[in-house]
């Protein structure tokens, strides 16, 4: 697959008359080379020229994990020698150039190299990879079928645990655990397990804070299939629920089913945040839903196309993106429900099975 990636890749830097695409550690270069690094200390860079040679600069300590296509060529060095000894031999192999790219997140001691390799200009690879990256192939939906799958029976494991008194840190492991078990390779972000108050919180991660009777517990959590990314939120009651909270809930459920309503092929991101956004509004919630309506996943849990009142961009088979309503009413209570959809040359498929209703333990 990564071969097929490669290809695509170049035909781009074709079209842009680009002479030398430079990637970083990170979901780039596994989606162009199917090498998974993280970003650390040492330098790490490959080195992709437009006739399809490639060169990797990678710390020993690395090198007997690379994945080397036919045309790659590997320059490792010790941490005694630093990157610097190679700068000459790569300079000469690399040769003269008149377009480079580079990725908008390199760090500086990334591209303090490049310059001293003579590269003092560039454009943003960036862009040219999301092209790509945008339009998922059936195997990559297969890997994010998968997290999604992980992530609604880790879900279904953890809830039995779920009581008043319980910390949200407890919960958060169990449900990690779960995961883990079921062949998550990690989690791509901290979980999310926001009880009352803080379930106000969009991004609360779990805190010491017990359960008490009659919270709501929003819990956002992600798994990792071969790198890809499930992202699911359910926001489950505790106890005595109240009629306020039971209505407000139906509400957010409301704005997901009408969003999921509104998507077909073509359909336009900024249409389909604003059929969730109309719901809420309509409510008289809108000011306390304070986020777009989703993102893109993928290699990255955030990643085009992004669900947005401002995207003009039309849904297209093959991108797959989270659908996320939700409300929060500082120091009171929150609620948020996720879905990951994927859209095909005859609509779009829901990756959850899981349904909309609130669930009380």
């Amino acid at each position: 697959m990564a071969n097929q990636r490669k290809k695509k890749v170049l035909e781009k830097m074709k079209d842009k008359e680009i002479d030398l695409m430079v990637l970083v550690p990170g979901s780039n270069l596994n989606y162009v080379t199917g090498n998974d690094f993280g970003s650390s200390e040492r330098l790490l860079l490959y080195f992709l020229q437009k006739n399809g040679q490639g060169y990797y600069l990678v710390p020993t300590v690395e090198k007997n994990k690379l994945k080397i296509s036919e045309n790659d060529e590997v320059f490792s060095y010790t941490d005694e020698d630093g990157p610097s000894s190679l700068k000459d031999y790569i300079k000469t192999k690399i040769g003269e150039l008149h377009k480079t790219a580079v990725e908008d997140d390199m760090r500086l001691f990334e591209w303090q190299f490049l310059k001293a390799l003579g590269i003092v200009e560039a454009i943003n690879s960036s862009e040219i990879l999301k092209d790509i990256r945008i339009v998922k192939s059936e195997e990559e939906v297969g890997h994010l079928r998968r997290a999604t799958r992980i992530l609604e029976e880790s879900l279904e494991a953890t809830l039995p645990i779920i009581e008043i008194g319980k910390s949200e840190v407890k919960i958060a492991a169990r449900l990690e655990y779960e995961m883990k078990i079921r062949g998550s390779e990690g989690t791509p972000f901290s979980t999310i397990v926001a009880s009352g108050y803080r379930g106000a919180l969009p991004h609360g991660r779990a805190s010491e804070k017990v359960i008490e009777d009659g919270d709501l517990i929003v819990i956002d959590f992600g798994s990792i299939v071969n790198g890809y990314v499930g992202d699911m939120t359910r926001t489950i009651g505790v106890g005595n629920v109240s009629d306020k909270k039971r209505n407000v809930y139906d509400v957010v459920k409301n704005a997901i089913l009408s969003s999921i309503n509104s998507i077909e092929f073509g359909t336009k991101a900024c249409d389909v945040d604003v059929a969730a956004r109309q719901v809420i509004s309509d409510a008289g919630y809108g000011q306390y839903f304070t986020h777009r309506l989703g993102h893109g996943i993928g290699l990255d849990a955030h990643e085009e196309p992004y669900i947005s009142s401002s995207n003009q961009e039309k849904l297209l088979p093959g991108m797959s993106f989270t659908i996320e309503p939700g409300i929060y009413i500082e120091n009171q209570f929150g609620i948020r429900i996720e879905d990951n959809i994927v859209i095909t040359e005859n609509g779009m498929e829901n990756l959850m099975n899981m349904n909309h209703d609130m669930i009380v333990v």
